[in-house]
């Protein structure tokens, strides 16, 4: 652990991961829009250069404000009305304003509105085509590549070390055919494997999550199955078996403990991949389900903004997915030099 610690590489990519995992645990919490998946759209303020400011009048909200709202964001359920700047005043009871999406003068009673005053809001980075804020979007569209690719990472190893364990250690025909299984899959691009589980699978968060871990399993099971062939003729696994240890004893209890450098190297490079996919497949149309906010979706909308003069609505959330990649990249390095 100090080795690992002393790592530059591992270090690095320690930071960042922890970085993007702390923003996508606070979520909401921190988001400057609370409404569920960041969706709150506004077609006024659409396409709106980071660091613009705009001013609005909410009507009374009716929605939760549990933890739990705010942990998981809320339903929308609240009227916002944009205000055209320098037209507001108050008349006694009554508010008057021009409204910034028709154009038209407005009256109401200041009692209709959650406070009497104009709120201010500033988008630091700017609004997508619908108005909808990207520093929002982008935090939990954390969440999203997150949990794909921690639970996608989990399903991968599961399934690899099963396979790679049967097939190294009891050789014969199970072998074989496992083997052969593998070389199946190994034939097949990652990507346009996991295109292909999509298509059967459909769209939706636990379709793309099946069709990421699916597409990545195989290269665990390969480097399982070599080091079980080592492994299982060594003198202490000799000795385990003439003691009358179980195969599943030795398999889990002896065997699989050796091959925990390998696998810590093996999940984060597969954390990684499972990311890159699922942003792929997202940019593709056949990720998450809109309006679910996901970084390959997000780049895929704003795409025809690179050569309109606002290249940064498709360059934010590519930048997230490369610094996140390569921070699951930077650790999976750090593990690999110090199990050399």
């Amino acid at each position: 652990m100090k080795r690992l610690l002393k790592n530059n590489f591992f270090k690095i990519g320690f930071l960042l991961s922890g970085l993007f995992i702390l923003l996508a645990i606070l979520g909401y919490l921190i988001t400057p829009d609370k409404t569920k998946n960041a969706n709150h759209i506004m077609p006024e303020w659409a396409n709106l250069s980071p660091g613009s400011e705009v001013l609005y009048l909410d009507v009374t909200e009716k929605c939760g404000t549990s933890l739990w709202d705010q942990f998981t964001g809320k339903e929308i359920a609240v009227e916002r009305f944009s205000i055209v700047p320098g037209s507001f005043k108050l008349d006694g009871e009554n508010v008057k304003f021009k409204h910034l999406k028709t154009r038209t003068d407005l009256e109401y009673e200041s009692s209709y509105f959650s406070t009497s005053i104009p709120q201010e809001k500033t988008f630091v980075l700017g609004t997508d085509g619908f108005g909808r804020d990207i520093l929002s979007r982008l935090i939990i569209g954390a969440r999203i590549s997150l949990s794909i690719g921690f639970l996608a990472m989990i399903l991968s190893l599961v399934m690899g070390v099963t396979v790679g364990l049967l097939a190294g250690y009891y050789g014969g025909w199970i072998d074989q055919i496992l083997s052969w299984l593998i070389t199946v899959f190994w034939s097949v691009p990652t990507l346009l494997l996991a295109l292909g589980l999509s298509v059967v699978f459909g769209k939706g968060y636990y379709q793309v999550l099946l069709a990421t871990g699916l597409s990545t399993w195989v290269e665990v099971a390969r480097v399982v199955r070599g080091q079980t062939l080592q492994i299982k003729n060594q003198e202490f696994i000799l000795s385990a078996r003439i003691t009358g240890f179980s195969n599943s004893r030795i398999m889990f209890k002896h065997i699989l403990p050796n091959l925990t450098g390998s696998l810590s190297v093996l999940a984060t490079t597969n954390f990684a991949s499972a990311i890159l996919l699922e942003a792929g497949l997202g940019f593709l149309g056949l990720g998450v389900s809109p309006p679910i906010p996901s970084w390959g979706i997000m780049v895929k909308e704003n795409l025809g903004f690179l050569v309109l003069g606002q290249a940064y609505l498709a360059v934010i959330p590519g930048l997230a997915i490369m610094l996140l990649v390569m921070a699951f990249n930077f650790m999976a390095m750090g593990f690999r030099e110090v199990n050399e």
